[in-house]
């Protein structure tokens, strides 16, 4: 994957981001970690190991996506001020975690994602809005799940949803309209 010069893609989520990043400085009153997957265990056990014994942590850690951003909501609806965010994932897992923590209002200071592996990511069609899964990645073509249409993973990723942009690979090069005497065909 080549990474264009401006992208939505977060570092950590791009295939060149460092295998193993260190935690930010603690600035937090209390902290929530969020792993998913095994990938995460030793991460997690080592951010725990890092913050002070005196600021509030609380670590969970789930099998698969759906269910860490479920508890995530949770937690976050019962969050006070001062809460930091730390999510240990694969990348397509962290996207859509970021992307909880943001819709809920956190801000990218309050939030510290590391990609634990790829894993699936989400790609948002953009012709018939249908979110596909698949194991590929940024310039790879799918099969748009909802529609069908080939469509090429962009560099782009929506911070609310954590999905990269898929749009038709060959619309620019699709049949134009052809007039004829009952009207205009395509």
């Amino acid at each position: 994957m080549s990474q264009i010069a401006y992208s939505s893609i977060p570092v950590w989520a791009r295939a060149s981001a460092p295998a193993d990043d260190p935690l930010p400085a603690l600035s937090g009153r209390s902290y929530l970690l969020v792993g998913v997957g095994e990938g995460a265990e030793d991460t997690l056990r080592r951010w725990t190991e890092v913050l002070p014994g005196d600021i509030a942590c609380r670590v969970l850690s789930y099998p698969d996506a759906d269910r860490a951003a479920a508890g995530l909501r949770a937690e976050l609806a019962r969050a006070r001020v001062g809460i930091r965010v730390v999510i240990a994932a694969p990348t397509g897992a962290a996207l859509a975690l970021r992307g909880v923590a943001v819709t809920v209002g956190l801000n990218d200071d309050e939030i510290h994602v590391t990609s634990t592996g790829s894993g699936d990511i989400e790609v948002l069609c953009a012709h018939c809005r249908t979110v596909t899964t698949t194991s590929a990645g940024v310039d790879d073509v799918i099969d748009c799940g909802g529609c069908g249409r080939h469509l090429l993973i962009y560099y782009h990723v929506s911070r609310r949803s954590g999905a990269h942009l898929g749009f038709m690979v060959d619309a620019e090069t699709a049949t134009p309209a052809v007039a004829s005497a009952g009207g205009v065909h395509q």
